[in-house]
């Protein structure tokens, strides 16, 4: 069976699955009752800041992706037919509501969600090539036509927000981040990857020795190298192991944009493991609701924030697979939170979205100019809040 950076359809080999998480229910002021997983992150104390309103850094956007999670589960919950096929047994099917807690909770107390049936138009990738690399390429550049056309090119070929945002930063600063299981997203974060810290899979990222600025961080970044690539292959690092060290980075210091990018459950989906494709949405939703605490911690002290979560394609009908001869897969989906965007749950999109809508947006929130080329997508209004 070929990698995902041999095929456009992006296989993996047969890993080990990752034991599931525990949840459990904490109630926020500002957020009423979210799943979090009881790690030990969640009641130690951390390096924490507050930042200035009004500094230049008094602002935090997080987009973190779901590599290859189909809207099904995201909004309907465990596909009956697929479970049965799959053998799965009856008390496996649930709704998305109890699959996904913390996101329902975001969506329903202090969110809003695009894509979802029932709910207007679609968000998807532009394509015409339904995989990784180029939807990436997509989402961060913010335009539907890059140089990235499939799993092997070399970068997107254009400036991206992590580029933007990290003008005038050094490369000894923390505020812009990238960190990601999959080793190859590296190739189409940024053009010069010289101003932002990117960690990407086990051992990439030409400026992944910046993540060493404290002792745990430092001890994170070689658990990572240290680890197995299952249920990946080649550099690939476990999503647990990429979340935590997501997230002790935005906890430890300053960070204007970060970058995570999870992708257990498109390894699982690629290899049919639909129980592992399951459980990895289970454990990325209890980082989701870690990610979130954070940032109204930060909210709390008069920083704008945003946490955008999507993925960077969908699958086909068939599950296994996605990519230009599955047309279906370019549907996506957004959720989004955060003290910069509005609130409304389940929104109807009036016209057709676009991955590429999503960096338009982050340049609007963080006071970035507007992209005029003509394969920019557009802000994504519907989400902002206009106070």
């Amino acid at each position: 069976m070929k990698s995902k950076v041999d095929a456009d359809t992006g296989r993996s080999r047969l890993g080990r699955q990752l034991p599931r998480l525990a949840l459990a229910c904490v109630a926020f002021a500002v957020a009423g009752c979210l799943i979090v997983p009881p790690k030990a992150s969640a009641g130690k104390s951390t390096t924490g800041y507050a930042l200035q309103p009004g500094s230049q850094s008094a602002v935090t956007i997080v987009i973190m992706t779901l590599d290859g999670v189909r809207w099904h589960e995201v909004f309907d919950g465990v596909d009956p037919a697929l479970a049965k096929e799959r053998g799965l047994p009856p008390e496996a099917v649930v709704g998305a509501a109890e699959l996904m807690p913390n996101l329902h909770a975001i969506i329903d107390t202090h969110g809003v969600a695009l894509g979802a049936p029932g709910h207007g138009a679609t968000i998807s990738a532009s394509g015409p090539n339904f995989v990784s690399l180029p939807g990436y390429a997509e989402l961060l550049s913010g335009r539907r036509a890059t140089a990235c056309h499939d799993n092997q090119c070399p970068g997107a070929g254009t400036r991206t927000i992590v580029d933007e945002l990290a003008v005038g930063t050094t490369e000894g600063r923390a505020d812009v981040a990238v960190i990601t299981s999959w080793a190859e997203i590296a190739r189409v974060a940024s053009l010069d990857a010289r101003g932002a810290l990117i960690s990407s899979g086990r051992h990439g990222g030409a400026t992944r020795a910046g993540f060493s600025q404290d002792a745990e961080e430092r001890e994170l970044l070689l658990r990572g190298e240290a680890a197995t690539p299952a249920p990946g292959n080649g550099d690939f690092r476990p999503d647990a192991l990429t979340a935590d060290l997501a997230l002790h980075h935005l906890q430890a210091h300053p960070t204007r944009f970060l970058f995570i990018g999870l992708g257990e459950p498109d390894e699982y989906g690629h290899q049919g493991n639909y129980a592992g494709y399951l459980d990895a949405l289970r454990r990325a939703d209890a980082r989701i609701a870690e990610i979130d605490v954070e940032l109204q911690r930060l909210a709390a002290h008069g920083t704008r924030t945003a946490l955008f979560i999507t993925a960077d394609h969908g699958r086909a009908d068939t599950f296994n697979e996605h990519g230009s001869k599955f047309p279906e897969s370019a549907r996506v989906w957004l959720v989004a939170t955060g003290s910069a965007l509005g609130t409304g749950g389940f929104l109807a999109a009036a016209r057709e979205r676009r991955l590429a809508d999503l960096a338009p947006t982050v340049r609007e929130i963080a006071g970035l100019p507007s992209d005029l080329d003509a394969t920019a997508g557009t802000p994504l209004e519907e989400l902002l809040r206009r106070d």
